[in-house]
């Protein structure tokens, strides 16, 4: 089953939640300064870390028997921060879908559906749009590595926590060159605009204007009660975001720029406050992101089964 197949099922599905916040706190790891958690697999005591928590989120789906999504821990791993780490020359992007590919086999099969998405994260900060490039240095810059991804055998390709239309325009473009099916993720403010000031509807229709009928959008990075305001403030586009994955506070991005320790809330609660935005909206992908854990997923998955 492909990604466009797995959408139009009648169905909710369930991702995962947090890596990268998650085991950046785990005194078991450490992270590479440059590429974080992407170098964990070359590391036998770290990889077995990584594999836990990844059989962790995987066992909560599993188990409810909830097709499923699974993202590589590539975020960090574009060709300029793989080269100035520990483990240039090595084929990061690659072996790390591989881990991910090996260890979803152990588990899928008929009536358990799970994908697998080769991860690209934006260029510079996250919640500093003035450090995206511009869409052609975009397309060149993420290109390396979207291809590296695609070429390993990823089911789909996404781009999480894009700050910036030009960025997102440029991805969009490199990812559509592949022949893959593809998300583009945003981070938004509950004005419905991304981080650099267009609105996300703005944003969709000068992608969807170049690759009419290509491109899928989610939203991540947000809680859910950001999302649900943006798209409230944005109801022609609300249910063309097929994926979101929420972070568990609700503070907003300047905030949270910067913060020293993690702003969770109650697994329970955070679960709770997705239930009209997955009333109001057909967002068919849930997943988590800063701030969640296997059991933040457990309540999700609670939630999913009773939509």
């Amino acid at each position: 089953m492909d990604l466009n197949s797995l959408l139009a099922a009648d169905s909710r599905i369930l991702s995962d939640g947090s890596m990268y916040e998650l085991l950046r706190r785990s005194p078991e790891v450490d992270f590479d300064p440059h590429i974080a958690h992407a170098g964990l697999i070359y590391d036998a005591p770290s990889r077995g870390v990584l594999e836990r928590v990844m059989r962790a989120y995987i066992e909560v789906g599993v188990s409810r028997r909830l097709p499923m999504t699974l993202t590589t821990t590539t975020w960090r791993a574009n060709r300029e921060r793989v080269e100035a780490s520990a483990f240039a020359g090595r084929p990061v992007n690659e072996d790390n879908a591989r881990f991910l590919l090996d260890l979803r086999d152990e588990y899928s099969g008929p009536g358990q559906p799970i994908l697998v998405g080769g991860v690209i994260g934006p260029k510079g900060d996250a919640y500093k749009p003035g450090e995206a490039p511009d869409t052609s240095g975009a397309r060149d810059f993420h290109a390396w590595q979207i291809d590296a991804l695609a070429a390993s055998g990823v089911d789909f390709l996404q781009a999480a926590t894009v700050p910036a239309m030009p960025e997102a325009r440029g991805i969009a473009q490199a990812m559509a060159r592949t022949g893959l099916p593809y998300i583009i993720s945003f981070v938004v403010e509950k004005s419905g605009q991304l981080l650099d000031g267009h609105s996300i509807a703005e944003t969709i229709d000068e992608i969807d204007a170049i690759l009419p009928g290509s491109s899928r959008y989610a939203i991540n990075c947000v809680h859910p009660s950001v999302v649900l305001q943006a798209l409230d403030r944005n109801q022609r586009i609300g249910n063309l975001i097929v994926a979101f994955a929420g972070n568990t506070s609700a503070r907003s991005v300047d905030e949270l720029d910067g913060l020293e320790e993690l702003d969770t809330e109650d697994p329970g609660v955070f679960a709770d406050a997705h239930r009209r935005l997955l009333e109001d909206y057909d967002i068919r992908i849930v997943g988590g992101c800063c701030g969640t854990s296997p059991a933040h997923m457990e309540a999700i998955a609670e939630r999913l089964l009773a939509s």
